[in-house]
């Protein structure tokens, strides 16, 4: 078997596309390609035990020797990775995607994701002797993440409540915020694979509950993690929660201070972005949407920040995977050094009107297909619009923007548009949409 990695490693239902085969094949494989000294942890998704059951005694028959770190976010593993200088990590988790799937995050021994360029496979299937006395797996703690975390100093004496989303980060993250911060209060923190609270993936809509409680409290911010907690989501502390591209943007126009980039954001963040890095002379470079391929990008070009709007930020001196966790205390950090509230951050920084659509499809958009879709854009938006097609098809114009991708983690076809009048947005979403149903259905 081959194993080919996606925008984010490999992901899929269970047990139709993931499951305990494919499991065992990567555990055979890692070792064997990699090195048998593997970090090894998981999101509290119900089929993660038979996932791991099948990947440790392919490992084991292998010859690793398997660091198992149990529930753990998925920065944080990659951290260990790194930092204890394993041959790979391998967290078994679908991040953000609803309960049914699951999946395998993979990172080499610098800590950083497999991505959609890489293919696992054996050109000689020979098995190395097996060696009893070899193999074993060890219980581990994320001690020297946690040491990275608590570095982070802060002289407010902040008040935070945190929303774990029944995730990875369900008993990591409080016991280091609290470390750092004064108050820390917390919902949705017991682990559970089928994420009851709010689902896997935090949103404007589904943290409501979180600004409700930031409101009740009178406490300063709010921050959501996903599944696997290398995605944060920040609430004020009117308990509102902005548009998570102002929220990038703010945070770029607050490391411009002391840097002028390149700062990497994905094709589908908002214009706003753009304007904030040109209103502080910063570099921003618009790079392909999935972290794996943000970091590639990052290193090309040797920057220290890339952020995505759903909140999977990397910086690269302390992590080389989007961290959650880290993220949000990085926030606290600039507010503070701002003196400025969390609503404050944003308050310069203007809401465009975004849309984002997903269009249900098996199979991925052909260049014929593309093609198509690239005329037909042109007419949406207008003769003087430009055409962008090197990490997705991104027609866009002074005033507006659409984005027609697939996507690295569902059979979806993402659509994203934008525009600084509510009715274009509109206008130009629903005509996209129209547009693209017509050409999957080949009429």
């Amino acid at each position: 078997m081959n194993l080919q990695f996606g925008s984010s490693g490999i992901r899929g239902k269970y047990p139709e596309t993931v499951n305990s085969s494919v499991a065992f094949e990567l555990g055979k494989l890692i070792p064997r390609i990699m090195g048998e000294e593997l970090a090894l942890g998981n999101d509290p998704r119900y089929s993660g035990p038979v996932l791991k059951a099948s990947f440790l005694s392919a490992a084991l028959e292998n010859g690793s020797r398997v660091l198992d770190y149990g529930l753990i976010p998925t920065p944080a593993l990659a951290y260990q990775t790194r930092s204890l200088k394993r041959s790979a990590g391998v967290m078994i988790t679908a991040s953000h995607n609803p309960p049914e799937y699951n999946g395998f995050k993979v990172f080499n021994k610098l800590g950083e994701a497999l991505d959609d360029e890489t293919r696992l496979s054996l050109k000689n299937g020979k098995r190395p002797p097996y060696n009893g006395r070899s193999s074993r797996v060890e219980s581990a703690d994320p001690r020297e993440y946690k040491e990275l975390l608590v570095g982070v100093g802060f002289k407010k004496k902040w008040k935070v409540v945190l929303d774990l989303g029944n995730g990875a980060a369900s008993k990591l993250a409080p016991a280091i915020y609290r470390e750092r911060l004064d108050k820390v209060t917390t919902i949705n923190s017991y682990p559970d694979g089928g994420f009851p609270g709010r689902g896997s993936e935090p949103t404007k809509k589904s943290v409501g509950t979180l600004g409700s409680m930031v409101v009740a409290t009178h406490f300063d911010a709010g921050i959501a993690f996903d599944g696997d907690a290398d995605r944060m989501y920040i609430v004020g502390e009117n308990g509102v929660c902005p548009l998570q591209d102002r929220i990038l943007a703010s945070y770029i126009a607050f490391l411009a201070k002391s840097s002028k980039g390149p700062f990497v954001v994905p094709l589908d963040a908002s214009m706003v972005v753009d304007e904030v890095a040109e209103k502080h002379s910063a570099r921003l470079v618009r790079g392909p949407v999935g972290d794996a391929k943000l970091l590639r990008e990052m290193k090309r070009l040797d920057a220290n920040f890339a952020g995505e709007p759903s909140g999977a930020w990397i910086h690269r001196d302390y992590n080389s995977c989007p961290d959650g966790p880290l993220s949000g205390l990085l926030f606290l950090k600039a507010s503070e050094e701002l003196g400025l509230p969390v609503s404050e951050m944003v308050k310069d920084v203007p809401e465009y009107h975004m849309i984002r659509e997903g269009v249900n499809h098996s199979g991925k958009l052909t260049k014929g297909m593309t093609s198509t879709i690239s005329s037909g854009l042109k007419k949406i938006l207008g003769r003087d619009s430009s055409i962008e097609t090197k990490f997705g098809l991104r027609v866009s114009t002074e005033n507006a923007w659409v984005l027609v991708r697939d996507s690295g983690t569902e059979p979806v076809i993402r659509v994203t548009g934008e525009s600084k009048d509510r009715s274009e947005a509109t206008r130009v979403m629903k005509e996209t949409l129209r547009l693209l149903r017509h050409v999957l259905k080949g009429t």
